[in-house]
């Protein structure tokens, strides 16, 4: 952690989301590498048929979000509750957590935001050639095709959902370090608006 940087103890819980491609698992990458955080990818916990939508290439119905959401929220409260036995038993506090999941539908945020509102919402952006680039290079899940058809079906937030923006624009940096500390201090700098301010308890 750079000097000046919020102490462990003082950084909120984090849902990344937004659309394939723009760097949501790269962001909670570093927040755990970086900054302390307990990282956990929500594309982890997809049921099996949603994994076998991706693989034919077809985005999922609404019976299957709703019933993913049900399952991310239910993955949350027992991440919260390994990490609070983990650091009891070593004797330590607990890590912040911080999880990603592109998590389409306002409608979904919200389910999710009920059942855990210390959660801050961070809407991750990226400049769309640079998102379709990656998704090409991925080899595997959602590639390019599908990332513009799933671009359709993403609903942005809306006036009344509390969230911040963060915009991980950092491929023109080669070197892997120094693209992971540019995402640092860009990324302590997003996140002094929620330690600073009580609106994100």
């Amino acid at each position: 952690m750079s000097p000046g940087q919020a102490p462990l103890t003082t950084l909120p819980n984090l849902y990344l989301f937004g659309l394939p491609g723009v760097g949501k698992t790269f962001c909670g990458e570093c927040l755990e590498r970086d900054l302390g955080y307990s990282f956990h990818d929500g594309d982890q916990w997809l049921p099996e048929d949603l994994r076998e939508s991706l693989k034919r290439g077809h985005g999922f119905t609404e019976e299957q979000r709703d019933r993913y959401v049900a399952e991310i929220a239910r993955c949350i409260q027992v991440a919260k509750d390994m990490e609070q036995q983990e650091a009891l038993r070593c004797g330590r506090p607990a890590r912040p957590l911080a999880v990603a999941q592109a998590t389409f539908k306002r409608r979904h945020r919200q389910q999710i935001g009920a059942r855990h509102p210390e959660f801050t919402f961070v809407w991750i952006q990226a400049n769309e050639e640079a998102r379709l680039q990656r998704l090409a290079q991925r080899g595997s899940g959602v590639d390019a095709q599908l990332g513009r058809k799933m671009k359709l079906d993403f609903e942005a937030p809306g006036f009344e959902e509390k969230h911040l923006v963060f915009y991980n624009d950092q491929d023109e940096i080669e070197d892997l370090q120094q693209k992971s500390d540019a995402f640092v201090q860009n990324l302590h700098e997003t996140l002094s608006e929620v330690t600073c301010c009580t609106g994100f308890d």
